[in-house]
């Protein structure tokens, strides 16, 4: 990723955090339904964590029913890669999704296998605390 990505997505982040912090009440934010990401430990022995961000068509992810995302876990694990939460913009269209797994190509095949975008990715071996 080239510096001018990097900071573009910094910026994504940051517009991301302050939104929440800032306690967003718009009704049709996606924040009304959704809840605080959860503490996440360690990753195992031989497993990196990664930020995948997407880019979908508005409406496209509307209908992530219990079934798709067990769809989507199911075909992941084939590739020894774990889903473990993910952040959406306001409308839906782009999202940043948080993977374990042993390496980029293997999170890359996962998405391929489950038919669901890329549009790049960042390992994020390093988590920073709030407090």
């Amino acid at each position: 990723m080239n510096y001018r990505s990097f900071l573009l997505f910094l910026s994504s982040l940051l517009f991301l955090t302050f939104n929440t912090l800032a306690g967003a009440t718009d009704s049709t934010s996606a924040q009304s339904n959704a809840s605080p990401a959860p503490a996440v430990s360690v990753p195992a022995p031989g497993m990196n964590r990664y930020m995948v961000v997407r880019t979908f068509p508005k409406g496209a992810i509307d209908g992530l029913d219990a079934a798709a995302v067990q769809s989507v876990n199911n075909t992941n694990s084939k590739y020894s890669v774990q889903w473990i939460h993910s952040y959406a913009n306001p409308d839906k269209t782009k999202t940043f999704c948080i993977y374990e797994g042993p390496n980029e190509k293997s999170i890359r095949d996962a998405a391929a296998a489950n038919k669901i975008p890329v549009d790049y990715i960042v390992e994020i071996p390093v988590v920073l605390e709030s407090h």
